[in-house]
C-alpha cells in the first residue's frame, strides 16, 4: 500500500476512476527490488487490484564490502529492516568485489546458483547447513548446524550424487561412531567419503 499511495502522499481512495494511470502504479510496485512481478488492474465495480510475485531469498552474502541477499535467479536483493530471511550465509573468496553482482548469473556462478536452489529446495539439507563458504579455488565447505564437521564439498559438480553419499555417511555412519567423532567429512571424489 505504501508503494501505490507513495507512503500515503497520493492516496487513491477519493481520487476519480479516469485520474488513475494503472500503468504508472505498476511499474512504481515492480521498482522494488522484493518484487519479481507486478500487474496492476481494475475491476468492473472499479476496485483496484494488485497481484505481485515475490523475490524470494535463498541465500545471504557476506562480505568485508556488503551484506546482501541472492534470489533464486542470482539477482542481489537488499537486506530487510523488517524481517530477515532464514536463508544460508555465503562466504565467497573466488569472486573479486568487481564481479561480485553478477558473478551468480555468469557461466561460472551459475553452477553454485544450482547448489544453493539445491540446499534451498531440500529439507534435510536447508536445515543441516549452518554456512558455505567458496575459497579462492572455487572449492564449496560447509559447516553444520548437527555435529561439529568441516564439509568438504569440492566444485559444485555431481551435486545429487555427493549430497546422496554424505547422506548416507549421517544416516549409517555416524549415529555408529558418534556426532563428534569427525571434525573433516571430504566427499569432493568419486565413489569415496575421507573423514578425520
Amino acid at each position: 500500500m505504501a508503494l501505490l499511495t507513495r507512503n500515503g502522499s497520493r492516496p487513491l481512495a477519493g481520487t476519480k476512476t479516469e485520474e488513475i494511470d494503472l500503468k504508472r502504479l505498476e511499474m512504481r510496485i515492480k521498482s522494488h527490488k522484493f518484487v519479481r512481478e507486478a500487474e496492476v488492474s481494475r475491476d468492473l465495480e472499479g476496485n483496484i487490484n494488485v497481484t505481485i510475485k515475490q523475490n524470494r531469498p535463498i541465500a545471504r552474502l557476506l562480505s568485508t564490502e556488503k551484506d546482501v541477499y541472492l534470489d533464486e535467479e542470482g539477482n542481489q536483493l537488499p537486506l530487510s529492516s523488517l524481517y530477515t530471511a532464514h536463508v544460508i550465509p555465503v562466504t565467497n573468496s573466488l569472486v573479486a568485489p568487481s564481479r561480485a553482482n553478477s558473478f551468480f548469473q555468469d557461466s561460472v556462478g551459475t553452477a553454485y546458483l544450482s547448489l544453493l536452489r539445491y540446499i534451498e529446495k531440500d529439507p534435510f539439507w536447508n536445515a543441516q547447513l549452518a554456512h558455505m563458504d567458496i575459497d579462492q579455488k572455487g572449492k564449496v565447505s560447509f559447516l553444520t548446524q548437527v555435529g561439529d564437521q568441516q564439509i568438504e564439498f569440492g566444485k559444485p559438480v555431481y551435486v545429487e550424487e555427493k549430497f546422496r553419499k554424505l547422506f548416507i555417511f549421517y544416516k549409517e555412519v555416524m549415529p555408529v561412531v558418534g556426532w563428534d567423532k569427525y571434525s573433516r567429512v571430504n566427499v569432493e571424489y568419486k565413489d569415496q567419503i575421507i573423514c578425520e
